[in-house]
């Protein structure tokens, strides 16, 4: 009797830790299923007007991410933007858009970065999702970033260094 309890322990043991795995792998799956089916709408706070030479290029719908959940969020978990709509991120400091990244996200954007001045002063265009961006060196401190679909700041006429902004909240 004891020798069949030495045989079939370590079976036991070998079934349970196998169990044991399999479950966790099943887990990890199962919250990486969920997270790809999350999906986030779009929720207007405001209106963004771009404009060149005091000529309002484009109006857009924009929401804003002035909180640091809704900065590390950003568009992330959205499968579209709509062309007219974008999302205006408020920072508090210089340094502050060196944290914004591609990770989890699923729409191409163009990047545009706004000075104290209300000035575009850079744009970062076509960014693919999931890949890192890569470090700016700016020489203007930046106050805003603005995401928007990737190829509307061509089409729109945005232009570093003219373009210029003003936006009001709902």
């Amino acid at each position: 009797m004891i020798k069949k309890i030495n045989i079939l322990f370590p079976l036991i043991i070998m079934f349970m830790c196998f169990f044991i795995n399999s479950s966790e792998r099943i887990y990890d799956n199962m919250f990486l299923d969920i997270r790809s089916l999350l999906e986030i709408e779009f929720f207007k706070d405001g209106e963004l007007y771009l404009k060149n030479n005091n000529n309002v290029i484009k109006k857009i719908d924009i929401e804003l991410a002035d909180l640091d959940t809704e900065k590390k969020n950003g568009l992330k978990y959205r499968s579209f933007l709509k062309e007219n709509r974008g999302m205006l991120f408020i920072l508090k400091n210089k340094e502050e858009y060196k944290k914004i990244d591609m990770k989890d996200m699923r729409i191409s954007l163009d990047i545009v970065y706004i000075n104290q001045f209300d000035t575009v002063i850079f744009v970062n265009k076509y960014v693919n999702p999931m890949r890192n961006i890569e470090d700016l060196n700016l020489d203007s401190p930046i106050k805003y970033i603005l995401e928007i679909n990737a190829g509307m700041s061509k089409k729109w006429g945005i232009k570093e260094g003219i373009t210029k902004i003003t936006w009001i909240m709902n």
